[in-house]
C-alpha cells in the first residue's frame, strides 16, 4: 500500500486540478454577459462539460503516472502499466448547468457560480479516481483499491473508508461528494497488493453503489432519484451510527 506520503501527494493533485476548474470556471464567468442570462446559460452549457473532460483527462493521466511510481517504489514485481479511465460526466455537468442557470435570471446570477465550482470539480477528479480503482481490477498483483480519508474528513467517508479494508469488486463506484456538511471530498483511492488485505464489508458496497447511482441520477434533474437519495442518506446516517 503507499505511504502516507505517497498518498499525500495523490490527493494534493487532486487539489491541483480542483483549484484549477474553479480558477477557469472563475475567469470563464467574469467573461460571459450576466445581463443576457439566455445567453449566458447556453455559454455554460457549451464550456461546463469541455472544462470537465479537459481537466478529467489530465487527472486521470497523473493519476496513471501516480500508479506506475508508487508501483515501482513499492517493489511489485511483473509488468504492469496503468491506462487513463475517464468517466464521460457530460450528462452530468450538463445538469449541473441547467440546476444552477436559475440564479442567472435572478438579481444575483453570482449565486450561479459557487453552484456549478464545487460540482464540476468533483466531476473532473472522476478522473484520478477511476483511473487508480480500474488499474487495481486490471493489474494482476493488486488485492484491491482502498478509500483514504483527508484530515477532518465528514462521518459518511471514514464510514466508506472500511477500516483500512479494501474494495474488490469492479462495478463499485467512489461516491464522492460536494461541499456538504462535511466540506468538499478529497478522500482518494489508492492500491492494495497486500493479498491478506480484509475486504470491505458488503453494507459498504451497497452504500457505495447506491449513493453513486442516485447521486447520478439526482444530477441530471431526476427529482425522484434526489428524493430516494434523501431518503437513502438517512438510512445511511442511521446505519454509520451502528458500523462506527
Amino acid at each position: 500500500m503507499p505511504t502516507p506520503a505517497e498518498t499525500e501527494a495523490l490527493r494534493q493533485l487532486q487539489e491541483d486540478i480542483r483549484a484549477l476548474v474553479i480558477r477557469d470556471l472563475t475567469a470563464f464567468f467574469a467573461s460571459i454577459d450576466l445581463d443576457r442570462p439566455e445567453a449566458a446559460r447556453d455559454a455554460l452549457l457549451e464550456y461546463v462539460p469541455f472544462l470537465v473532460s479537459t481537466y478529467g483527462e489530465q487527472a486521470a493521466s497523473l493519476a496513471a503516472d501516480w500508479y506506475d511510481d508508487v508501483r515501482s517504489a513499492e517493489g511489485v514485481g511483473g509488468r504492469f502499466r496503468a491506462a487513463m479511465d475517464v468517466p464521460d460526466e457530460t450528462d452530468a455537468a450538463t445538469g449541473l448547468v441547467h440546476r444552477a442557470a436559475g440564479a442567472l435570471f435572478t438579481d444575483t446570477p453570482l449565486a450561479a457560480l459557487p453552484m456549478i465550482q464545487g460540482k464540476a470539480a468533483q466531476y473532473a477528479l472522476a478522473g484520478a479516481r477511476q483511473t487508480v480503482m480500474t488499474s487495481t481490477t486490471r493489474d494482476p498483483r493488486a488485492s484491491g483499491w482502498q478509500r483514504v480519508t483527508r484530515s477532518g474528513a465528514c462521518r459518511f467517508c471514514r464510514m466508506l473508508a472500511g477500516r483500512g479494508a479494501v474494495y474488490k469488486e469492479s462495478t463499485v463506484h467512489f461516491a464522492a461528494h460536494g461541499g456538504a456538511k462535511g466540506g468538499e471530498c478529497n478522500c482518494a483511492a489508492v492500491p492494495s497488493w497486500d493479498p491478506d488485505a480484509p475486504e470491505v464489508d458488503v453494507f459498504l458496497y451497497e452504500a457505495s453503489v447506491r449513493t453513486s447511482d442516485l447521486r447520478r441520477a439526482a444530477a441530471k434533474g431526476d427529482r425522484s432519484a434526489q428524493r430516494r437519495l434523501e431518503e437513502h442518506n438517512a438510512l445511511i446516517h442511521r446505519a454509520i451510527d451502528e458500523y462506527t
